[in-house]
């Protein structure tokens, strides 16, 4: 299960922190050098920061896991032995082998139809017509017109294309030749061996796996426990921190239920019941090639825009739970009585009467 940190909290959970972390500035002296991080008051030697309006987010850091999205299964519905096997990590494109069963390849081509039947002029008019002959146009074979009807020139440039990839020239593409996916796949894994035999000796259609594949798009996987599903919604923006700390804007493109499951080792402690969110980058980012790497994924749960802020080290503990800051007009101080927010990013968000965009306030270092 990914490790999950708030990394900002709602300010009353932080109170009592935050009230001893003042305490300290408070009693501590400040450094009067001349150095100016946060505009210093030459005439009392304070630091200061500004009352500006900013907008503050409450962020849920959640460790994930870079992989591929679309992950399938390629099944052979070919009898015999495998006599060649892509490696892992391979990208197979439309065209292109993606296995070869007794000497002779099967075929990636693209489409969502799978593969059901031998296609020739006897089986008939389909969309999986269609999906074969837009194929056959793809890779210089001229079908005719792209339909979903089998015709003579069907069956002629699927002679060509027989001869062109080393089958046997037949007009016909049997049951198990040709995988339909759905676009260039990388292969992730083999489920068979080298020179095993699939199927049993040609009695009938068969149904093997093969290999696992994957597209070659990269996303971030993360499991949210259940409490914490509701920040993550498909389509939402989230925040991703790459390998190496570089960040980059996503989206969730995809929303998993995971059950409830008994852990493996000694402990055999059960993992919660959530869900497995897939992030995509998005815009002109990219996912470095580190597949199995770690990455991190915000989630935003609280948002406020365009609020009063100051810096947290402006914040005077003046008893219980009451705050204020001390605004600085030249030599003039007064103390404005304030309500604290959300806090995020070394800001907080506060409310108090007199208080404005632009006023100097003074801080810890």
């Amino acid at each position: 299960m990914a490790e999950v940190v708030r990394r900002w909290v709602p300010f009353a959970l932080a109170t009592a922190v935050l009230a001893a972390a003042v305490a300290v500035l408070l009693f501590a002296s400040p450094d009067r050098g001349s150095g100016d991080p946060a505009a210093a008051d030459s005439a009392a030697g304070a630091y200061t920061g500004k009352v500006e309006r900013r907008t503050l987010a409450e962020r849920l850091t959640a460790g994930g896991t870079i992989g591929f999205a679309g992950e399938t299964t390629v099944l052979a519905r070919l009898t015999g032995t495998v006599t060649a096997l892509p490696a892992v990590g391979e990208v197979v494109r439309r065209g292109e082998p993606l296995y070869v069963v007794a000497g002779r390849p099967v075929i990636l081509m693209y489409g969502t139809v799978p593969a059901y039947r031998t296609l020739d002029e006897g089986s008939g008019d389909g969309e999986d017509v269609e999906q074969l002959e837009r194929n056959l146009a793809a890779l210089g074979y001229d079908p005719g017109a792209v339909d979903k009807e089998w015709t003579w020139q069907t069956a002629e440039a699927v002679r060509a294309w027989q001869e062109g990839v080393g089958l046997k020239v037949t007009g016909e593409v049997e049951l198990g030749r040709v995988a339909f996916l759905s676009g260039p796949q990388r292969v992730a894994a083999s489920e068979v061996m080298l020179g095993e035999a699939l199927g049993d000796g040609g009695s009938g259609p068969v149904s093997t796996p093969v290999l696992r594949t994957s597209s070659t798009r990269r996303v971030v996987r993360v499991r949210l426990e259940a409490d914490q599903q509701s920040i993550a919604r498909l389509g939402g923006r989230v925040e991703v921190v790459l390998p190496g700390g570089a960040k980059a804007p996503g989206r969730v493109s995809g929303l998993t239920a995971v059950e409830a499951s008994r852990g493996e080792g000694a402990s055999g402690e059960e993992a919660e019941a959530g869900v497995e969110v897939t992030v995509a980058l998005t815009g002109r980012h990219r996912i470095p090639a580190l597949d199995g790497a770690s990455a991190n994924v915000l989630f935003t749960e609280r948002l406020r825009k365009r609020v009063l802020t100051v810096p947290l080290t402006a914040l005077l503990a003046i008893g219980g739970e009451r705050f204020a800051v001390e605004a600085v007009e030249g030599a003039v101080r007064r103390r404005i009585v304030v309500t604290p927010g959300l806090a995020a990013d070394g800001y907080v968000e506060v409310v108090g009467k007199g208080l404005r965009a632009g006023t100097r306030v003074e801080t810890g270092r």
